[in-house]
């Protein structure tokens, strides 16, 4: 939770998505960082359904083989956990050092965190005092379940790996949007839409302002390609993505897709109201569009249109420098919004916290 780039070493980020692995390595020399790994492999869908790791044993075997053929030696992951299993509150308390709440965290957890203390591990960064009331704080809590921590745990340990640290997905998707681009004052909305879920994360230059999972994603288009088309999995997963890449491509694949992707808008705006109707200053002015079904062609005019709000792919390497022997530009520039997250769990550096 600590978003800084302040050594040399960094460790493998692992993004454990329930369509495919995405793998990213960094380093860092004076204020450069540089690509030194990147690579993807699918896993089937029965692997990990609604965020819930079904078959471990073939989400190592894929991992293992996908770092053997980067040629990664590295054991130590970073990697994320989000959905049902994860809460994310921002909570307003007095004033106090961070060894004063960490000795109370429990305490202040236990009137926000509906889960039972016992089944989860906790983190919180404070984020500074209010500016209405400066003899308060606010506070960024988080609680994930130890269950489903253990079952990430299990795959690396089934992959010979080892566990250097866990975040949270909207955290690592901050990471790297942060690590690139000055934030302002004026709200923005990163929006990760993966196969399983869509995360949202808003922050402005005074910190995080809102996170939330909508448990839609990338499966349901390809699912309902399938069944239009009579098409493998694999077969629709290129239709899904385009191949000729124009702007009206949602219309070219049919009215079923379109209302599906108009459920990811809706779902999204009611978000947006519900947060503009309790605190009308935090209202997102831009929407930062990554993860793989942000690559369909014509997705983010189609979102920008229906939410009324300027929409940009993100892509994390545009700043990054790259051997061109090892790296296509515009491969990169293609794939960039798929490994957001993969990218900012890589920025994590050993002694950066």
């Amino acid at each position: 939770m600590r978003f800084q780039l302040t050594k040399k070493e960094s460790y493998v980020g692992v993004d454990i998505g329930s369509h495919s692995l995405k793998v990213c390595q960094l380093t860092q020399r004076q204020k450069d960082i540089r690509l030194q790994s990147l690579g993807l492999a699918n896993i089937p869908p029965s692997s990990i359904v609604n965020g819930i790791i079904k078959e471990p044993q073939v989400i190592a075997t894929t991992l293992r083989s996908l770092l053997n053929n980067l040629q990664i030696r590295s054991k130590e992951i970073v990697f994320a956990i989000s959905g049902y299993s994860v809460i994310i509150k921002k909570i307003s308390l007095p004033v106090m050092t961070e060894k004063e709440l960490g000795d109370s965290i429990q305490y202040e957890a236990q009137q926000h965190i509906p889960f039972d203390m016992k089944e989860v591990n906790l983190d919180f960064q404070i984020l500074g005092p209010l500016k209405e009331d400066k003899n308060s704080m606010s506070v960024l809590l988080v609680a994930a379940k130890k269950e489903t921590l253990n079952a990430y745990l299990e795959v690396l340990e089934l992959a010979g790996l080892e566990a250097a640290i866990a975040d949270v997905t909207a955290f690592a998707l901050a990471n790297a949007y942060e690590c690139l681009n000055p934030l302002e004052e004026n709200p923005l909305a990163l929006v990760n839409v993966g196969a399983g879920q869509i995360t949202l994360h808003g922050l402005n230059n005074s910190g995080p302002i809102f996170t939330r999972d909508i448990f839609l994603g990338g499966h349901q288009l390809t699912e309902q390609i399938q069944s239009l088309w009579d098409l493998s999995y694999e077969e629709a997963e290129k239709l899904k993505l385009g191949w000729d890449r124009s702007p009206d491509h949602l219309d070219q694949i049919g009215p079923p897709i379109i209302t599906t992707v108009q459920s990811w808008a809706d779902e999204t705006k009611k978000v947006f109201d519900m947060l503009t109707a309790s605190d009308p200053d935090a209202k997102p002015t831009k929407i930062v569009l990554s993860g793989g079904s942000a690559l369909m062609p014509g997705f983010p005019q189609f979102l920008a249109e229906k939410l009324e709000l300027p929409v940009v792919l993100f892509n994390p390497f545009y700043q990054v420098k790259i051997d061109p022997d090892l790296f296509d530009p515009n491969y990169l520039k293609a794939v960039g919004p798929q490994y957001a997250i993969a990218f900012g769990l890589a920025l994590r550096q050993r002694g950066a916290g």
